[in-house]
């Protein structure tokens, strides 16, 4: 073979492997998540859940993939112990980022809540991963889902920063 042949085999290889993975991706990405990035927070429910809104007006409720946060009191239930921190560290995270935020949806939970990764832009080029924050400062758990969001790993750094630290919940006994 010329080295001009081997040279085509190998990118219609490699442009075979793109086609059946953007149809692999196609088929396995639910449709009834919007896949939109930068919305902007209306709304903190407490230290893992929020409401955004697009420009076109439309809203979506998201729980932040991979943590659970202390929850807050409910109608008859008291609160967990650092549910408050949690909130309040949730809401200055939107705040230091105008309240733009960039979801990256992994899947809907049983309530019809976008389940998402959530993040802001950072100065220079990183971003700040909420999930990350919170469970730095040990202000939720990691929370384990039959689907996992793609900065699982980087979550379970965060935590075991939080339980080397001694902060948040992982300063309490139990």
């Amino acid at each position: 073979m010329k080295p001009s042949w081997i040279t085509g085999i190998i990118l219609t290889a490699i442009a075979g492997a793109t086609i059946s993975a953007i149809s692999i991706f196609q088929r396995t990405n639910q449709p009834s998540i919007a896949l939109t990035e930068e919305w902007t927070a209306t709304q903190v429910i407490d230290g893992d859940s929020i409401t955004v809104r697009q420009t076109d007006g439309s809203q979506m409720s998201v729980e932040l993939c991979g943590i659970d946060a202390p929850e807050l009191k409910q109608a008859e239930a008291p609160g967990q112990p650092l549910a408050h921190e949690a909130k309040q560290k949730l809401l200055k995270l939107i705040a230091a980022a105008d309240n733009q935020l960039m979801i990256v949806p992994v899947e809907k939970d049983n309530k019809g809540r976008t389940v998402a990764e959530v993040m802001a832009y950072g100065k220079g080029e990183t971003d700040i991963s909420f999930q990350e924050e919170l469970l730095k400062d040990g202000l939720a758990k990691m929370r384990k889902s039959e689907v996992e969001c793609p900065n699982h790993l980087a979550f379970e750094q965060a935590q075991k920063i939080a339980k080397a630290s001694k902060v948040g919940v992982w300063s309490q006994s139990n």
